[in-house]
């Protein structure tokens, strides 16, 4: 106790020191001042460090002008590169340069992927209203790119993004139903600003669909307005889900697929991060600190997607390319809640839209499309007894679904639709007593509520069903608190504390696995 005495006396034991503790990394950003001179001729030197531009005229191939751009671009000399570009064109459409006209316009157009603020500068340009009938083809390949770094670059430009992403979308003939999913798909990821996000969705895409969208109106009409609809739900999700993690990593990369950069982070093996993440999460990645030679630089901040997860490490897909220096400066992680059900609601769209009646025999039915050869749905009549418990437009949907062989139901949240549904399947099973009814959803969570309350409201001694709850290990709980409250005769409920332990997880296992 003598030791302890003194060893309290001589240290603060009041200092707190954090589990996770943040990284502090410095790094630099590339520089024009860094940049080795001597290895670049003298009509590079003279225009890119010296911004002598008139020396623009003297360029007589290809690989000097993509050289000048590309080293402003690497050293992120924006308003540099703004004027070279801007004076490229200038010189272009008065004949001044020795670069043929139309494969220059060719390679600036290219070249608008790799910096997209420059777009309205080139699409207002004289040289793009002279050539824009020969250069179809080459913008109808670049569009797409163009159009999802306008949107990966609409959190750096803000509102400044409408204009240019006008005007691409203004200039294409044509785009798939896929193309236009996946442009709104990304919009929903990466754009945070609510605003923004609804003007590219609403104010320039939606107006411009029967222009651009091949088919029946009343089927493209149907999937702007879905896939719209989806975007903007996963907005709103993302904005309310938002939670940062505790600590920070380093990021290393882990190769190029389908055109999007991996990275991998190395986690402590008792890191929340690697415990909450689950694959098709939506995650935000952002640099602890600004460079240490740009101190007014914001922190370098990219939305990616989890590939991978499990204790000890991650695998994002970042949807915009990395910085340079990725692998030197520390970063943080911001939870923006799971894009799995969305991801799907997208892909389900699509593939109902563009395959139709390979991917639905209802298709026509379901859109509303005339055809001479409709389906003849079964004409069903089951007894029918209204519930007292529903409301006048519950007992008509209730109806509807005991008289009809396809039925739709829509209603706001608190309209009592798990109420209404849980109400039909004891309908259902008063009038079929030994069929089975299988209950689907995006969702555990909407599957489980409506499970709960048939559990708790019309039980097996009620309707003398027993439900039986199919899923994987994240609803292992749920299944077994549902089974064992059937099994018991006083229908008790199980306290949820004996779920938290991990013996349970294997009693659980062994439970199910007897029946």
């Amino acid at each position: 106790m003598d030791f302890l005495d003194r060893w309290l006396h001589y240290i603060d034991t009041e200092e707190v020191i954090p589990l996770f503790q943040k990284l502090e990394i410095d790094y630099r950003v590339p520089k024009l001042t860094d940049v080795a001179w001597s290895t670049f001729p003298p009509v590079v030197i003279a225009i890119a460090r010296d911004q002598n531009f008139s020396q623009l005229r003297y360029i007589d191939s290809e690989k000097e002008l993509l050289d000048i751009l590309n080293l402003l671009l690497r050293n992120d000399e924006k308003s540099r590169l703004r004027l070279v570009y801007t004076h490229t064109l200038d010189f272009a459409a008065g004949n001044k340069l020795l670069l043929d006209q139309k494969h220059l316009a060719t390679i600036l157009l290219d070249f608008l992927v790799e910096a997209i603020y420059l777009v309205p500068v080139y699409f207002q340009s004289q040289i793009w209203k002279t050539h824009k009938g020969s250069l179809e083809d080459a913008l109808n390949f670049a569009a797409p790119m163009l159009l999802n770094q306008l949107v990966l670059s609409a959190n750096t430009l803000h509102g400044f993004v409408r204009q240019p992403f006008q005007l691409v979308f203004r200039e294409l003939k044509q785009m798939s139903l896929q193309r236009f999913s996946e442009l709104a798909e990304l919009i929903s990821i990466s754009v945070r600003s609510s605003e923004t996000a609804m003007d590219l969705l609403l104010d320039i895409m939606e107006p411009e669909t029967s222009r651009l969208l091949v088919g029946r109106p009343v089927a493209v009409r149907q999937f702007v307005k879905s896939v719209i609809g989806v975007a903007l739900n996963h907005i709103d999700e993302a904005s309310n889900a938002r939670k940062s993690a505790p600590g920070s990593f380093k990021l290393a990369l882990d190769g190029y697929r389908d055109g999007y950069t991996q990275v991998k982070c190395q986690l402590r093996i008792d890191s929340p991060v690697g415990q909450t993440l689950r694959t098709g999460d939506h995650v935000r990645l952002t640099a602890t600190q600004g460079p240490l030679n740009a101190p007014v630089q914001s922190p370098y901040s990219m939305d990616a997607i989890v590939l991978a997860a499990e204790p000890g490490s991650a695998t994002f897909k970042c949807l915009p390319n990395p910085p340079p220096y990725i692998e030197e400066c520390a970063w943080n992680l911001t939870f923006c809640g799971p894009f799995v059900t969305s991801k799907t609601m997208f892909d389900a769209i699509t593939a109902f839209y563009t395959e139709r009646e390979s991917c639905c025999r209802l298709y026509a039915s379901l859109v509303g499309l005339p055809t001479a050869d409709q389906i003849k749905l079964p004409s069903i009549r089951l007894p029918l007894t209204a519930d007292s418990t529903l409301n006048r437009s519950q007992n008509q949907a209730l109806e509807a679904a005991m008289h009809q062989s396809l039925v739709f139901l829509w209603g706001p949240p608190g309209t009592g639709k798990t109420h209404t549904i849980v109400a039909i399947l004891i309908s259902m099973l008063s009038a079929m007593p030994k069929a089975r009814f299988l209950v689907t959803a995006p969702t555990h969570n909407a599957v489980d509520n409506i499970l709960r309350r048939f559990i708790l409201e019309h039980g097996p001694d009620v309707s003398g069903a027993i439900p039986l709850r199919v899923s994987n290990a994240v609803s292992l709980y749920w299944l077994l608190w549902f089974f064992q409250s059937i099994e018991s005769s006083a229908h008790s409920v199980i306290s949820w504390e004996r779920f938290h332990r991990t013996s349970e997880i294997s009693h659980a296992t062994r439970w199910l696995e007897q029946r």
